[in-house]
């Protein structure tokens, strides 16, 4: 008996192949999209941001809404005056489907199209999904307007950017759970600014923090069986060090002597880090 071909057959392949990263991402549309809307991000009010519909192939994410758990298994619920929601954080209990869109969204490619669209340089993933991932607002469930924390729980990284997919398959208005989204003044200023996002399927809000107030206070009359679900996801970028420029240096192998080398040294020990940072913004 011969021992089984260790090449996956076609067929096989097939079957695995929408679960990768890549298979989400169209990567010329998403620099298309990117392209077209920079300067409408930076100039939206009430602060940076952008709705976009249809970023992601529907099908993989009816996958991805498949693949979540129906009952409270690996939900943490939050409860309390300010927000009635539901969690799941955990990629290692993610189904392949909704796993491999957490990993999409945290690929290079995403990366890269947040970067042009928003002009934030620099952005880092969070692979903890720190108070993001895949949420769920049941029939009475809110969350009141607030504004998002600054720094990451586990690591010295500022918080920049937030981006939220819309799961919900024929979404009626009047089942509430609109994204809100709130200038800085007082509600009753006539000058306040409000704009509403309808949470409906496969939508996609990018939106710049620090200082964004952002909510659904209207809570959510949905059926019993059906509930407010989204993917939640946020970027961010190394807050200013005084002095970490003068802490570079090129790679060194061992032996030899390089005169180059030995100046750029000397150059970090004796010039103060903000001639680093004008000699970087001019290059």
């Amino acid at each position: 008996m011969s021992a089984p071909d260790p090449v996956m057959d076609a067929a096989a392949r097939r079957s695995y192949a929408p679960l990768v990263p890549s298979r989400f991402i169209d990567r010329d549309k998403l620099a298309a999209v990117a392209a077209k809307n920079c300067r409408a991000y930076a100039e939206a009010k009430p602060f940076p941001h952008i709705v976009l519909d249809n970023l992601f192939p529907p099908d993989l994410l009816d996958a991805v809404i498949a693949d979540l758990p129906q009952d409270d298994r690996n939900w943490t619920q939050y409860d309390n005056p300010n927000e009635r929601k539901r969690v799941f954080s955990d990629v290692n209990a993610f189904g392949p489907a909704a796993e491999t869109f957490a990993h999409a969204l945290n690929s290079l490619a995403v990366i890269n199209f947040l970067e042009q669209l928003t002009g934030v340089a620099d952005l880092i993933p969070d692979p903890y999904l720190h108070a993001a991932g895949y949420m769920k607002v049941e029939p009475g469930g809110f969350l009141n307007l607030h504004k998002d924390f600054t720094l990451h729980k586990h690591l010295p990284l500022e918080r920049r950017i937030n981006m939220l997919v819309y799961l919900n398959r024929d979404w009626k208005p009047e089942w509430g759970g609109q994204l809100e989204l709130h200038s800085n003044d007082e509600l009753t200023d006539s000058r306040h600014i409000e704009v509403q996002v309808e949470p409906v399927f496969n939508r996609t809000v990018i939106f710049s923090t620090p200082n964004a107030l952002h909510g659904h206070r209207r809570p959510v009359a949905c059926p019993p069986h059906r509930a407010r679900l989204l993917f939640s996801c946020f970027y961010f970028t190394v807050p200013p060090l005084l002095g970490y420029r003068a802490l570079a240096q090129k790679v060194e192998f061992p032996g030899g002597h390089n005169f180059s080398r030995s100046l750029i040294k000397l150059a970090n020990r004796l010039l103060p880090p903000i001639v680093f940072d004008v000699l970087g913004r001019k290059r």
